[in-house]
């Protein structure tokens, strides 16, 4: 498989008519979903942040983004440590790993 982060972007149309799926990284958050809901392209599945506290939940997101909820990684502050440092990419925290199972 090729993996494409597109990051806060768009990716272009060429990229999204060949790929055989796609997924929308997100938090359950207002701000986040009503930018989701403004997508052109639909994602074919949700990779969901939980965060405590939060009033929205995984069917709110399903909803709103049209897309079934495919993994869900809780929050973790030494996870956002790790992508500040940029070391994300070299090794994986291990409570990601676990949580990102369902999407392989």
């Amino acid at each position: 498989p090729i993996i494409i982060d597109a990051g806060c972007g768009i990716p272009s149309p060429d990229l999204l008519a060949h790929a055989t799926s796609s997924l929308l990284v997100t938090r359950p958050c207002y701000l986040s979903l009503r930018r989701a809901a403004q997508l052109s392209a639909k994602p074919t599945g949700i990779v969901l942040i939980n965060e405590t506290g939060r009033a929205l939940g995984k069917r709110d997101v399903e909803a709103v983004v049209g897309a079934p909820v495919t993994a869900e990684i809780t929050f973790d502050a030494a996870i956002a440590r790790a992508v500040d440092a940029g070391l994300l990419a070299s090794r994986l925290p291990a409570i990601m790993s676990k949580q990102l199972a369902a999407v392989a």
